[in-house]
């Protein structure tokens, strides 16, 4: 049957070829936008779970930039602390030079006037330690809480508090006759190395007065201040005090003890620094991975693939122009019924 429908071509043809006009539409936004889903519909599941990526992807990047701060911030107290270290140096130079049995009494100011000035600088630069205001060195829990963003713990950047150690009043070394000790026997003797768990009791400073009050400490070759309760340090001579510059000055053997715990003090100072520094530097490390494993994932759900959607507009286009020129076939069929009518 011949009919001016010629079997529906006309109409077939131009469906589809509205449908590749569509498509070409559709892969030149995806192309001029660099996105893959432009239309409201397209793929909106995939879409919600790249924006929610993308958002831990923002909040990792702020954190990273918190890392950063006070990766520096940890430089500049790690910068401090070796100046501590420098100071401590000279200290121990300057008591030694306090043994020297040949100084005057203007030799020993001089070395007291230093190292008093020495002291007083180290607490100057743990007090200046601060970053943006805020306190590092002694600073409270939790006050320097760093975030880190989304999938990550808190850091606290901060370091225990500083203090010129103490001078032991009374210390105490084999021979010394300002306490006594009582022998597991009984007998009340003056110390001696074999002694190991012994109870002691204070004399006044000069060695002459007993007084009362006794402790029982484990001894291994030394009894010092710090082993007495705070009655028996009163009656020994009053309480510890700061170490002075006339201390090192002198060069006794009470400051040598101070000296070095203010040595181990600051060295343990760095070390905390230091690990401080290599927790949020691990810490930065997983984010950098953590993060280019977002973008990668947020690219992949969002991002158009060029090489494939040019591929798909060319292919639309060649398909647009076969149909046109389908539909100028299909359109020729109805001629022929005309030809028909005029023949």
């Amino acid at each position: 049957m011949t009919s001016i429908n010629a079997g529906g071509a006309f109409y077939r043809v131009q469906n589809e070829l509205n449908n590749n006009s569509d498509r070409v539409a559709v892969s030149m936004q995806r192309l001029a936008s660099g996105l893959q889903n432009v239309a409201p519909g397209q793929r909106t599941a995939s879409t919600a779970v790249a924006f929610s990526m993308e958002a831990e992807a923002s909040s990792l990047k702020i954190g990273m930039m918190n890392g950063t701060e006070a990766l520096q911030a940890l430089e500049m107290v790690t910068s401090d602390l070796s100046q501590l270290n420098d100071i401590v140096v000279r200290l121990e130079e300057l008591h030694a030079l306090g043994t020297n049995g040949f100084n005057t009494t203007e030799d020993t100011a001089a070395i007291t006037a230093e190292a008093n000035k020495l002291l007083a600088e180290m607490t100057a630069v743990t007090t200046g330690t601060t970053w943006k205001g805020n306190s590092i060195i002694g600073a409270t829990a939790g006050a320097n809480n760093v975030s880190f963003g989304r999938n990550t713990s808190a850091i606290d950047i901060k370091l225990d508090a500083f203090a010129i150690p103490e001078v032991a009043l009374g210390f105490n070394t084999i021979g010394d006759s300002i306490y006594t000790s009582i022998d597991s026997d009984g007998a009340n003797t003056a110390y001696t190395a074999t002694d190991t768990a012994v109870v002691i009791s204070p004399k006044a400073v000069d060695g002459t007065t007993e007084t009362t009050g006794s402790a029982e400490v484990a001894i291994n070759g030394e009894i010092f201040f710090e082993h007495l309760t705070e009655t028996q340090k009163t009656a020994a001579g009053g309480e510890a005090v700061a170490l002075a510059g006339s201390d090192i000055s002198a060069g006794s053997a009470e400051a040598a003890l101070s000296l070095l715990d203010l040595k181990t003090l600051v060295d343990n100072m760095r070390i905390d620094a230091g690990a401080l520094y290599n927790q949020v530097s691990n810490v930065m490390s997983h984010m950098t991975a953590l993060d280019a494993g977002y973008q990668m994932d947020v690219s992949s759900k969002m991002d158009v693939d060029f090489a494939g959607e040019t591929t798909e507009l060319a292919k639309g286009q060649i398909l647009a122009q076969a149909g046109t020129a389908m539909l100028a076939q299909a359109n020729a069929q109805g001629q022929g019924m005309l030809a028909l009518l005029q023949s």
